[in-house]
């Protein structure tokens, strides 16, 4: 990738941040007024800023009337990059703020990464001498892919689908961590836990405990058993976590819930839950860390992404 050359002089190079952040503002809260209170400047001020930047791209970036301001289209596709500058400039006040001499990476995960990667990680990092200060937020597929879309994030360690690749690739540098198929877990007591194996079928009628509507966990739950021919379950409870399901079903041998397989085992080693055996097992499914393309010419981001790539590789040989 062809770095831009940045001696040339541009139109832009009369905008600064505080455009980018009143049009933020002005997206957000639906008027130029609501804009200025949040910005803590008059509302003058955000007129003549306004103009600005309209002047600069010699087009209209909002439309006001008296029941407020909304962002034209061009205004629209001006957010999408300047939010980029935005979190950029976020991440590098976050940098400033604690020890100049550690980069600071801003790493999403889901929580199950937070269990079955960081850790290795991390102690990877250490002994190489390259580990950074991270900023870590947890958060769904969804969630995560869209806080990296913004710039909010530097890169995500989550789970997609091959299908998925096609949208995001253009994008992001994807790497495959591993392959971690969902599996079904029940509590140790369940009778479900001494059986060779089980066909989804016999499952329909068990209480379930299962992710939210929307969420990557769900839609792998259902389609497991659409791909049958079977109506899926409706759950008896919906939970966003992982950890909240395996405390219940310890519990409550009844439920049963559904999960990545890495986690199932993780918590099988601690006697909380046992897996249930499939005859047609879930889909694979893969962990994968996505990186915004920008922010490999951070070294400290393609150390990281160099040290999951080898903990990956050691996986597969081991």
């Amino acid at each position: 990738m062809n770095d831009p050359d940045t001696s040339k002089p541009s139109r832009t190079d009369r905008l600064r941040l505080r455009h980018l952040k009143l049009l933020d503002q002005i997206a957000r809260r639906g008027s130029l007024t609501g804009a200025s209170e949040a910005l803590g400047i008059s509302q003058p001020t955000a007129t003549k800023l306004l103009q600005e930047m309209e002047s600069v791209l010699r087009c209209a970036l909002v439309d006001r009337s008296t029941r407020g301001g909304v962002l034209t289209s061009a205004g629209l596709r001006t957010l999408e990059r300047g939010r980029l500058a935005i979190h950029a400039m976020h991440a590098l006040d976050e940098q400033l703020a604690a020890a100049h001499e550690r980069p600071l990476v801003r790493l999403g995960v889901l929580r199950l990464a937070g269990i079955s990667t960081l850790p290795g990680l991390v102690r990877r990092l250490s002994q190489q001498g390259d580990l950074p200060r991270f900023q870590l937020r947890e958060d769904t597929v969804a969630g995560l892919m869209d806080a990296l879309a913004v710039g909010a994030l530097d890169c995500v360690i989550t789970r997609l689908e091959p299908r998925d690749d096609e949208h995001w690739m253009g994008q992001f540098d994807i790497s495959l961590l591993q392959n971690d198929p969902y599996e079904i877990a029940c509590a140790p007591s369940s009778p479900l836990a001494r059986k060779r194996s089980v066909d989804l079928a016999q499952l329909v009628d068990q209480p379930w405990i299962v992710a939210p509507k929307e969420s990557y966990t769900r839609r792998a739950f259902e389609v497991a058993f659409l791909s049958l021919g079977l109506q899926p379950p409706v759950p008896g409870i919906e939970s966003p976590s992982f950890h909240a399901s395996f405390a219940i079903l310890a519990d409550n041998p009844s439920f049963v819930t559904v999960a990545p397989g890495s986690s199932v085992r993780y918590y099988e080693a601690l006697g909380i839950v046992k897996a249930v055996k499939l005859k047609e097992p879930f889909p694979e499914d893969r962990m994968v860390l996505a990186v915004r393309r920008d922010a490999l010419a951070i070294p400290s981001v393609a150390a990281l992404r160099a040290a999951l790539r080898e903990m990956a590789a050691s996986s597969d040989q081991a």
